[in-house]
């Protein structure tokens, strides 16, 4: 019985974004569940956000700042190895100055820095890092193995280093 009834608070939750609703507007049940105007504006910047909605088409125009929405939206994206948006590519690559390659770069080297496996990224993400970067699979393989090698001889150098009295 729990879930049903979230379920119809997701769906009244979804149409009050929709109708672009103010907190004060919104029906008392949602702003008992919502807790506070704050949280209200943080679900909205999420909704549209995940939707992957231009800012001045969206609620989210009237809660938060151009800049601070799109910064955010491309921080999620490449924290979930999102593909690029190339739908809005005119504000991220001339205002945030992020093309798809420095976009594709950056999420490749998190990845490598997290020492995820390329089966991470999606697939779709990884057709597209690979048509611009030229980094697939046998090549991020490639890759990590040098950086492995250089990392291990690297701490073995700094504990021969420890070891030895005049370094």
């Amino acid at each position: 019985m729990q879930h049903a009834s979230a379920t119809i608070e997701e769906q009244l939750l979804l149409k009050a974004i929709k109708e672009e609703c103010p907190w004060e507007s919104l029906p008392k049940r949602l702003q008992a569940t919502l807790s506070s105007k704050e949280e209200w504006h943080r679900r909205v910047v999420e909704h549209c956000r995940k939707k992957r909605m231009q800012w001045n088409t969206c609620f989210a125009r009237k809660i938060c700042k151009e800049s601070e929405y799109y910064e955010d939206m491309m921080w999620y994206l490449r924290r979930n190895l999102a593909l690029f948006p190339y739908h809005l590519a005119e504000y991220v690559c001339r205002v945030m100055r992020v093309s798809p390659f420095r976009y594709y770069c950056d999420m490749i080297f998190e990845v490598m820095k997290n020492e995820q496996p390329y089966d991470s990224i999606p697939n779709f993400s990884a057709a597209d890092a690979l048509r611009l970067t030229g980094i697939g699979r046998n090549e991020f393989i490639d890759i990590m193995n040098k950086c492995r090698s250089k990392k291990i001889m690297w701490k073995l150098n700094k504990s021969i280093a420890k070891e030895h009295p005049i370094l």
